[in-house]
């Protein structure tokens, strides 16, 4: 027995050239009973439930809008941040909406780019009961209009996608159940594949390498809070609502006939998605429990759409 003993406490010096080095990374698998809970414990990564309280940025855009109205007639409480509070009302709303659906929805009037610009006690008081983030930001990928202001990619897609995640997920909170759980971001396939065609176009004035910065700040934040992310980057866009201008806009390409989706882990693929399947995409990464701490590429594709129980399997089994 004394020689299996040796034999041990051998082996794991072995694993370092220090012995102190080499203990001190070897820890059990299990928690004491008499041990404090882990931080995990505190700040738990569970999906959102009806009546948590979301906040987007980006709501006015084609995916925002759909991604507002699934959560507001899901039950959610939804506080949208927005340039233009009656824009962002008259596009949320539809007349016939439920009195509980309309006072379900805030609209926090901040810019996060250009003159009047938000300042961080702004943003943070905007996302202080928030229990999820959905960033679902962007421009043009090419100049236009649209880089008025200062609304560039790296503006948005970089500087503005940090500065809120690094403010959100600094928000002081106890262990009670308001507290941040999850942040979605919103992307775009290439963002790890620009030196391979069509992405070596569309990354000409750097909108990829801006989105990419952004999620690896996301993902930075939300380690360092133990706050959840899930990262999201669609094919090309398409289906209403058309807000840029772009071929999809120009020739109302629609897509594919259902909302069918193809998930994939990471950036591999490549091909159309339609707006409402994204908007669902986001809306299930929010509430499945699979869904956490994890990034991967989206399409259509021609199938019937996906039950919430399979999109569960679906998010699992791009894992493997």
């Amino acid at each position: 027995m004394n020689n299996l003993v040796l034999l041990t406490i051998v082996t794991i010096l072995s694993f370092s050239s220090s012995p102190i080095q080499g203990f001190s990374s070897f820890q059990l698998p299990i928690r004491l009973p008499w041990e404090a809970p882990a931080s995990s414990a505190l700040r738990p990564k569970s999906p959102i439930r009806p009546n948590d309280k979301v906040v987007i940025f980006g709501a006015t855009g084609g995916v925002g809008q759909l991604v507002t109205k699934k959560l507001l007639l899901k039950g959610y409480k939804v506080c949208v941040v927005a340039r233009d509070e009656d824009k962002a009302r008259g596009l949320l709303l539809n007349e016939d909406d439920s009195d509980g659906v309309k006072s379900s929805l805030e609209v926090a009037q901040l810019n996060l780019v250009g003159d009047g610009k938000a300042s961080d006690e702004e943003l943070q008081q905007v996302m202080k009961d928030a229990n999820a983030i959905v960033i679902s930001v962007g421009t043009t990928a090419f100049p236009t209009t649209r880089w008025s202001n200062g609304n560039t990619p790296q503006a948005i897609d970089s500087d503005a996608v940090s500065r809120i995640a690094n403010l959100a997920t600094s928000i002081s909170t106890d262990a009670s159940e308001n507290k941040l759980r999850r942040i979605v971001l919103l992307t775009s396939v290439g963002v790890t594949r620009t030196n391979e065609m069509p992405f070596k176009i569309l990354n000409l004035f750097g909108v990829l390498d801006a989105k990419r910065s952004g999620e690896e700040a996301v993902k930075a934040a939300c380690g360092k809070a133990n706050v959840s992310y899930s990262i999201i980057r669609p094919g090309r866009l398409v289906g209403g609502p058309y807000t840029n201008l772009d071929l999809a806009k120009l020739f109302q390409i629609e897509g594919g006939a259902e909302n069918g989706v193809t998930l994939q882990y990471g950036d591999a693929l490549l091909g159309d998605c339609k707006r409402d399947a994204c908007a669902e995409g986001v809306v299930q990464a929010l509430e499945n429990e699979s869904c956490v701490d994890v990034e991967f590429s989206m399409i259509s594709n021609e199938k019937r759409a996906l039950s919430s129980g399979e999109w569960g399997e679906a998010f699992e089994g791009m894992r493997q």
